[in-house]
């Protein structure tokens, strides 16, 4: 795992190395190991190496190919490398070391760009010189796990895999995207190709990106979901389990391959436990396994994952999270992200990450089993309710949703009306009962994607802070929207959106921060893409039946560990935010939401954002997400904007520094 950054000028004049140096420290975190650079006329290549395969001088980067022709710098891994190095080899290419860095380069050189990634197993984002054509390729991994960001500068384009890295030139101009941020309020993240610059855009997942001398810019998609069709699987269920059980082995074995200790992030939930008695009882494996708690008992998992770890006989270790290590977490959040975040769960995800770092230098994560195997409950819920609610006239729809909205939900939460464990209602639960409330309303399936994803503020309270009209949605291409009445077409929609959306750009970009904040790797085995081709044709009913989701999942967990610990129920990584903001953050809230901070950052209506603040503080409303996703803007705001000056990352895990040039 590393960084990677570089320009291409289009107008005549040479890189200067003193910006790709620039960029590539800002991303020092990323690769405290080895530093390369490589300069080429109009094209500048920077890289950070966090050495994981080959540790050796032979994997240092930018690298050549055998031929000459191609330049690389890449970050990720090739878990598929070494078959890729034997045809190679058949070939005729000679190879000095044995990263799969190497492998790649040769790939492009003797495939060609667009089929070399084609081949590739495993996640990445990479950049490709061509010396002789005198053309850029950028590409990112199928699912979207490593992030690319490419910004169009006067004159040049720039490429990072995060966005610090631009602001460190002194030619960067910040400009904000209203319009993506207005939807960033809406949903906590940005979504699809959005950041909250105008001039700097994610390179979707699955594409190859193409830049010529004369400035063209050509994407193609080299992996698309939407070619395979939900149901077009014709074995039966149990043929799917045992296609499923093979395909697992292999895969989380090949994220086992390392010259560095790895470990496993374990929460005792079903994905977690999955790949964990995978890893134990079918590959043979015995990693260490990591958790961190919480002292307030409806957000704590551990005695969960210390269960499932003394099961399966594996070495667990556990953190307790003190108050602390919870407000240093949150004053570091705008350090660790270096973009507006709304999702609050990005703060135990670096606190693990950098206790995990303490002992590994990889960590297996369980990420994507939710979007792709049915485990979400707004997939059931939202479709289900709203093929029920349609036969209801909509007037009378609208004025029980009236009533609903009156009632004093965080009151009754802290009265436990609703439920014996939790003394207030937690960000996710309070995001998802206004949810169902706006979902009273609807009358077009197509206004069910956009309802689901929002889990900030309701379309007209981000337009008061931003003073704006609701711009377009972001486009996204899935299959033809199902009829109003199909609940399961409806449920797969929802699904594949998330998928292409809501996990590479919230999920996976979460744990891509947080860990790479630690110089700590992290992989993901459920999200090999034969996984996801296998899962998105399988029926409905081999997901969700009776009520149970994730049934495939759960039924192999269930031949692997007792039946009592297959059949947990879904927690997700949730914290205590609400307490944590209305108590020991208080003072923090008060601070950039104070009238002077608003005004200041100049972006948001001083007046509305200090009528959240003033509510949430009198427990009046669901306001928990929204004060986050305010004083997460702030707190951003006072970090990257209006500033040219100490643009680095977070500091780096301990370990060796290389200065480093062209390999």
């Amino acid at each position: 795992m590393c960084g990677i950054c570089g320009e291409l000028r289009l107008d005549g004049r040479d890189v200067r190395e003193t910006d790709i140096l620039a960029m590539r420290d800002a991303l020092r975190h990323r690769g405290p190991d080895d530093a390369g650079i490589l300069i080429d006329g109009p094209l500048g290549l920077g890289h950070r190496r966090l050495s994981i395969i080959d540790l050796s001088p032979l994997g240092r980067q930018p690298m050549l190919s055998a031929d000459g022709r191609f330049a690389i710098v890449f970050n990720g891994e090739i878990y598929n490398h070494r078959d890729i190095r034997r045809d190679l080899k058949s070939r005729g290419v000679i190879f000095r070391g044995g990263s799969d860095t190497e492998a790649a380069v040769n790939a492009a050189a003797v495939y060609g760009p667009g089929q070399a990634v084609s081949r590739f197993l495993g996640m990445f984002a990479l950049a490709l010189w061509d010396f002789r054509e005198k053309t850029l390729h950028l590409c990112r991994d199928r699912v979207g796990v490593k992030p690319l960001y490419v910004c169009r500068a006067p004159g040049a384009w720039l490429f990072a895999s995060e966005m610090r890295a631009f602001p460190a030139r002194r030619d960067f101009v910040p400009d904000i995207d209203r319009a993506a941020l207005f939807r960033h309020f809406r949903t906590g993240y940005f979504e699809g190709p959005d950041t909250v610059y105008h001039n700097v855009k994610k390179l979707p997942p699955g594409t190859l990106a193409t830049i010529r001398a004369d400035g063209s810019y050509t994407q193609t998609r080299y992996f698309d979901l939407s070619a395979t069709v939900r149901g077009s699987y014709r074995g039966s269920y149990a043929q799917a389990g045992e296609e499923l059980a093979e395909l697992c082995r292999d895969a989380f074995a090949l994220r086992l391959v390392s010259d560095v200790p790895v470990g496993m992030f374990l929460s005792g939930g079903v994905d977690s436990s999955l790949v964990s008695a995978v890893l134990r009882n079918d590959v043979g494996a015995d990693v260490t396994h990591f958790t961190i708690g919480f002292a307030e008992r409806h957000h704590d998992e551990t005695a969960k994952a210390e269960a499932l770890a003394k099961s399966l006989g594996v070495a667990h270790k556990v953190l307790r999270v003190t108050p602390d290590m919870a407000r240093q977490a949150v004053l570091d959040f705008c350090e660790v992200y270096d973009e507006p975040f709304g999702d609050a769960s990005g703060i135990p995800t670096a606190i693990l990450s950098r206790f995990a770092r303490e002992h590994v230098k990889v960590a297996l994560s369980a990420d994507g089993g939710d979007e792709q195997f049915c485990g979400y409950t707004g997939y059931r819920r939202y479709p289900g309710l709203y093929c029920a609610l349609r036969p209801i006239p909509m007037l009378l729809r609208r004025a029980l949703a009236r009533g609903l909205r009156a009632l004093p939900w965080e009151r009754l939460a802290d009265a436990r009306l609703l439920g014996a464990d939790r003394a207030a209602l937690s960000p996710d639960r309070a995001a998802r009962l206004g949810r169902f409330l706006d979902l009273l309303d609807i009358r077009d399936p197509r206004e069910l994607a956009g309802l689901y994803a929002a889990r900030g503020f309701p379309e007209q309270a981000a337009g008061r802070l931003l003073g704006m009209a609701p711009p377009p949605a972001v486009p996204f291409p899935p299959p033809e929207v199902p009829e109003p009445s199909d609940a399961a077409g409806l449920a797969d929609w929802l699904m594949r959106r998330d998928f292409a959306f809501w996990l590479p750009e919230d999920i996976l970009l979460k744990v891509d921060r947080a860990s790479m904040a630690a110089s700590l790797e992290c992989r993901d085995p459920l999200l090999d893409h034969r996984i996801a081709e296998l899962a998105f044709s399988l029926p409905m009913e081999f997901l969700i039946k009776g009520g149970q989701d994730k049934r495939l999942l759960r039924d192999l967990l269930r031949r692997r560990v007792p039946g009592e610990l297959a059949g947990q129920p879904k927690q997700g990584f949730e914290i205590p935010l609400a307490a944590w903001l209305r108590g020991p953050h208080a003072p923090l809230v008060r601070d950039v939401l104070s009238r002077e901070s608003l005004v200041r950052t100049g972006i948001l209506d001083p007046d509305e954002a200090g009528r959240i603040r003033d509510r949430f503080f009198a427990g009046e409303g669901l306001h928990t997400q929204q004060v986050w996703l305010l004083v997460n803007f702030q707190m951003w705001a006072a970090r990257w904007m209006g500033k040219q000056a100490d643009r680095t990352g977070p500091e780096p895990a301990a370990g060796p520094r290389g200065t480093g040039g062209p390999a």
